[in-house]
């Protein structure tokens, strides 16, 4: 293949010529990282078609996306094609577009060679690159270097004395950005809020969670104790001793059967506990001869004149405590 100039010729079948003009990048100083165009014009001729890389890649540059053209009828019947090249600068300094090649080659051999369809400008880039010999025409015309100027992030003052931490001052003072401080600022209450929040809704959970049922034996017997330790001071607290006692022993009777309730007399519940301690379903329950006997003396100070001493009643209400703590909860 035979290389020409951007301002050379290539005669083809017609008598036309291919010409490269009007090559521009849409900025001469753009920042790192910013968007620039190559874009340059080509003039083909009559029974003309031209091959373009896709892309331009260099470690200065990345493409942006590929490359696109339009066209326009020129004079003398040829065609006018107007390229772009998108491209990302991504090196700072003094650098440039580095030259590159196309290809101009007969309409005719590129549509035998299946490089292009009827109507094409423009041919399949790799089909020519994998197989140039089945276009004997074509002709290489390298397209120069397009310098420019790639600013920095960092000012040229920071640049030159080396690019240090900032200060406290710079990072928490009056130059911060306000909106997204303000923003952070309220995302971190919702955030305090919601966390407040869930901590007493939890909170209250557990506190308000059902309680267990209470073993109605170790009730019994803090009962008891509690009753123990309040005293006899007076003659006259004898009854209302017995009497608590009393209630205390239904309750936990009352467990093993619903039917033991209040409205058995405490004569009719001990002849029903001493019939059912020899029964396999009451097989917890331990003999009652000692509750019997309490029992009985309750009932005959509450409803008699029957006034045993302090010492008396406590007494019998260990026994009955004794009796609570050998038998086991059902």
């Amino acid at each position: 293949m035979v290389a020409l100039g951007p301002g050379d010729a290539l005669a083809q079948d017609a008598g036309g010529t291919v010409s490269v003009s009007g090559i521009t990048l849409s900025s001469d100083t753009v920042g790192i990282g910013d968007l620039i165009d190559l874009s340059l014009v080509i003039d083909l001729a009559p029974g003309t078609i031209v091959f373009l890389p896709d892309s331009l890649d260099t470690s200065d540059f990345e493409s942006f996306g590929p490359v696109h053209w339009s066209s326009d009828t020129a004079v003398s019947d040829g065609v006018r094609l107007t390229v772009t090249y998108p491209l990302i600068a991504f090196q700072v300094g003094r650098i440039a577009v580095p030259e590159f090649p196309i290809f101009a080659a007969r309409e005719s051999e590129a549509k035998r060679a299946n490089f292009a369809e009827e109507g094409e400008h423009v041919g399949n880039w790799t089909s020519f690159r994998e197989a140039p010999s089945a276009t004997p025409s074509a002709r290489m015309l390298m397209i120069p270097a397009q310098p420019l100027w790639v600013r920095s992030i960092l000012d040229l003052e920071d640049a030159s004395s080396g690019v240090q931490p900032q200060p406290i001052a710079d990072v928490l003072g009056a130059a911060r950005h306000w909106p997204a401080t303000i923003l952070v600022a309220l995302f971190g209450t919702l955030l305090l809020w919601v966390i407040v929040t869930s901590g007493n809704a939890l909170r209250a959970a557990y506190h308000t969670r059902p309680r267990p049922p209470a073993d109605p034996r170790l009730a019994a017997l803090e009962e008891f104790d509690a009753l123990l330790a309040e005293g006899l001071d007076r003659g006259d607290d004898v009854r209302s001793f017995y009497t608590k006692a009393s209630n205390i022993t239904r309750r936990f009777v009352e467990v093993f059967d619903k039917r033991w309730g209040p409205a058995h007399t405490s004569t009719e519940l001990m002849n029903d506990l001493e019939t059912a301690a020899t029964l396999p379903d009451f097989a917890r329950i331990t003999k009652v001869n000692n509750l019997s006997e309490v029992m009985g003396h309750a009932e005959e100070v509450k409803f008699g004149g029957e006034r045993p001493t302090a010492d008396e009643a406590k007494h019998e209400v260990r026994a009955v405590r004794s009796w609570v703590a050998e038998t086991e909860s059902p």
